[in-house]
């Protein structure tokens, strides 16, 4: 099959929120995901991503409905994101920094009718809820919530094939609020065609992408999940952000790409001499960063 062959197939799947199916059809046992328990290939991820779209059918969500997710950099972030973009679902994404009444506004003025929320952050979760008559739906991730459901066992038994009928899903991620409530940013997934076409034009066979941002923001959703996920390219997940850290998985996963904040840029520089010098950094290639202003002596550094 040719290049351009391949593209076009490729950009038909990922019109439909199947890019990662592709990837598993393809290549199954190739990582998708490399994580602090352990590696995800592209067959898995694409397996449990089917059946987390069929458990929200099951629960009566349907195209057009909306899906709150209030969870860190985990496995299970990445399946709903996955899930909802084969399902035709609208997914909003939810700071879990904030407090329990300022995630609650979210959930309901995003008209969730389904709410997946990590048991760590029990507090917010709870308060969201009682702030958001619609949903219906509440899964609870990596422990037990009051009111939520289990999430491992509710896709358990659930069949892992690709769907049926899949339907591309959209987001709708919310500003900062700096003046007054937060706002709802619709974003209609056309620009995961354009995700398709910058991830084919940057990435090759043997690339490595390093996720350093948490994934409610927009910037690591889309270039540090998506771009690279759409590519075939594994990610490397970091749970919170820690300059060595990042470092030390550069160094051992023989990273290529990643996205970064020039806060972070200051944090690694910031860094012993001796810390900096003890690991080798020479596989990184390119660097995309955003948010603020960062000095060029900065980036050369």
């Amino acid at each position: 099959m040719s290049v351009d062959t391949e593209l076009d197939e490729l950009l038909a799947y990922a019109d439909r929120g199947m890019a990662v199916a592709w990837h598993a059809r393809r290549r199954p046992a190739t990582p998708a995901l490399i994580t602090p328990a352990g590696p995800i290939t592209y067959g898995e991820l694409n397996e449990r991503a089917n059946r987390l779209a069929r458990a929200f059918r099951r629960r009566g969500l349907r195209r057009g409905d909306a899906v709150a997710l209030l969870c860190s950099n985990r496995l299970e972030f990445v399946e709903v994101l996955l899930a909802t973009q084969r399902s035709g679902l609208r997914l909003t994404t939810v700071n879990w920094h904030l407090t329990a009444d300022e995630a609650g506004y979210i959930v309901d003025d995003c008209e969730a009718r389904a709410f997946v929320a990590e048991a760590r952050f029990a507090d917010v979760a709870g308060g969201a809820t009682a702030a958001a008559p619609r949903v219906q739906v509440r899964l609870a991730v990596a422990g037990s919530l009051d009111g939520f459901e289990d999430y491992a066992a509710a896709v358990a038994t659930e069949p892992g094939d690709d769907v049926d009928d899949p339907a591309l899903g959209s987001q709708m991620l919310y500003t900062s609020g700096t003046t007054g409530r937060p706002k709802g940013v619709f974003r209609d997934e056309a620009s995961l065609a354009t995700a398709v076409m910058l991830a084919r034009a940057a990435y090759r066979d043997g690339n490595v992408h390093l996720l350093t941002g948490p994934l409610y923001h927009a910037a690591p959703l889309m270039f540090s999940l998506n771009a690279p996920l759409i590519a075939g390219v594994p990610v490397v997940v970091m749970p919170a952000w820690d300059p060595e850290e990042a470092l030390r998985l550069i160094e051992r996963h023989r990273v290529t790409h990643t996205h970064m904040v020039p806060t972070m840029f200051h944090q690694l520089l910031a860094l012993p001499d001796d810390v900096r010098a003890g690991y080798d950094v020479s596989s990184l290639r390119n660097v995309l960063h955003g948010a603020a202003p960062c000095p060029v002596g900065v980036k050369q550094r």
